[in-house]
């Protein structure tokens, strides 16, 4: 997703990025997201489209899990694509 390069850290904007989780081959389940989610540490990009073909989703400097509480830091992100761009 080009348009969110701007906001990535600087440190991730030349790195290449790899599909680990699509519910057209792997299901519908969060169990399989969290599983699928890459090393711990290693940073996350969430993007959902909706029944309404909007886009919309989230960036984390860490990778997605499960939790009882928040984790993030500073560089985590949410966005939309609704109608245009918003971070």
């Amino acid at each position: 997703v080009p348009q969110l390069g701007p906001h990535l850290p600087p440190r991730l904007t030349q790195q290449p990025w790899r599909l680990l989780y699509c519910t057209g081959r792997d299901g519908f389940s969060l169990r399989s997201l969290y599983r699928s989610g890459g090393p711990p540490g290693s940073p996350a990009l969430l993007l959902i489209r909706d029944t309404e073909a909007q886009a919309f989703g989230a960036f984390s400097a860490t990778a997605i899990r499960c939790s009882t509480g928040f984790y993030g830091t500073g560089e985590t992100f949410l966005f939309s694509f609704c109608p245009e761009l918003k971070v």
